[in-house]
């Protein structure tokens, strides 16, 4: 059981700095700045991003490991269930940008016939390969720990 606690505080650590580093470095910049801010700066954003990925750790947390309000099942069981919506949530934000960079990039000399501006700035666009790695890693992780 100490072995999955830690593997799952592991992986809902990247999958929070893969958001925070997605946000911070990539999608802030798709919008005016006070929209921006007002997009990320909400409850259900914070939720999402932030306390969402350390669910599981929680759950495990109050099982047999730590607490123990209920049995090592229903603590696996729980912590498979939130392995599988993490894993499925990340993997599709990790799409969902890889497609948007192949449209941008497929897109690209046609908004110039038409001197049209990118949706992301150059440097932001610099950042999405990476931070959509990160998102996809984390989405293997997750899938991963359901054969512990």
């Amino acid at each position: 059981m100490a072995a999955i606690l830690l593997l799952s505080i592991a992986a809902s650590a990247l999958t929070a700095v893969a958001d925070w580093a997605g946000w911070n470095f990539v999608w802030k910049h798709e919008f005016s700045e006070g929209e921006a801010v007002g997009r990320k700066r909400n409850a259900t954003s914070i939720f999402l991003s932030y306390f969402l990925p350390f669910m599981p750790a929680l759950i495990i947390l109050l099982g047999p490991a730590k607490l123990n309000y209920y049995d090592e099942g229903f603590a696996i069981a729980g912590a498979k269930v939130m392995f599988v919506l993490l894993g499925v949530m990340t993997g599709g934000v990790a799409m969902s940008a890889w497609s948007f960079k192949r449209k941008e990039d497929e897109s690209k000399k046609a908004r110039e016939l038409i001197d049209k501006a990118d949706t992301l700035p150059d440097e932001a666009v610099a950042h999405l390969g990476w931070t959509t790695a990160m998102l996809g890693i984390s989405s293997v992780v997750w899938f991963s720990l359901l054969t512990i």
